[in-house]
């Protein structure tokens, strides 16, 4: 059971720090990272060349090819980053987990997560190391128990359904919470509040100043 919170509280660019840069770029990872940023959530899909892609929407893109999108980053670009901060690698679509495990096998700091289950059942077939996230939308009757029993020890849920209950449940499982996409410093302290790991949202900079203002803040009042 998690015993102690982490050492911080999290934050994490949803795709990056999508309004300076566009989405799931190398640009926008980096100004998230520069902003102070614990990491980044970014999307993962396959193209029908077997191209792997950072893309979100739209399905019709894995009807492509890479040379029909020749402006989308790669999975493979994220090498870079790998060792140097926390990658929440958000998969869309299951059938297609060994080529994505081939890719990131090596990879330190990766947390593989998807809001379809099946595919982390497939990913920790071909790795079964690498740590695991359910992502989800709604509430859920004993999630903590539900997550573990996939092998999961990352939880990112809308930040809407999130309560006290919800974070002890999963906690008690030692599966970290970490919701999405609060942008607003209310939601941030009320997510805080309740026991969350963290938060990934929108705006990562704005999010890493209220985290830091507050340590100076409590730093103050204790000398």
């Amino acid at each position: 059971m998690i015993s102690s919170k982490l050492p911080q509280f999290l934050i994490f660019g949803h795709r990056g720090s999508p309004g300076r840069f566009p989405e799931n770029t190398i640009a926008s990872f980096e100004d998230a990272l520069a902003s102070g940023a614990d990491g980044f959530e970014t999307d993962l899909r396959l193209l029908c060349d077997e191209t792997s892609v950072l893309f979100h929407d739209h399905d019709v893109v894995e009807t492509l090819t890479s040379n029909e999108c020749p402006d989308l980053a790669r999975v493979g670009d994220l090498a870079r980053f790998a060792g140097r901060t926390t990658m929440i690698l958000e998969v869309k679509r299951r059938g297609w987990e060994r080529v994505l495990v081939d890719i990131v096998r090596d990879w330190p700091q990766i947390v593989i997560a998807s809001f379809d289950h099946y595919v982390l059942a497939n990913v920790r077939e071909h790795h079964p190391t690498v740590p695991l996230g359910i992502t989800m939308y709604g509430a859920m009757v004993n999630v903590g128990a539900y997550a573990a029993s996939l092998g999961a020890t990352w939880c990112f849920p809308n930040y809407h359904y999130v309560d006290a209950e919800m974070v002890a449940s999963l906690h008690a499982h030692d599966v970290r919470v970490v919701p999405y996409t609060p942008n607003l410093v209310r939601e941030w302290e009320a997510l805080r509040a309740v026991g969350c790991d963290g938060v990934i949202t929108d705006l990562a900079g704005e999010a890493v100043e209220w985290r830091d203002e507050g340590r100076r803040q409590k730093a103050e009042g204790r000398s």
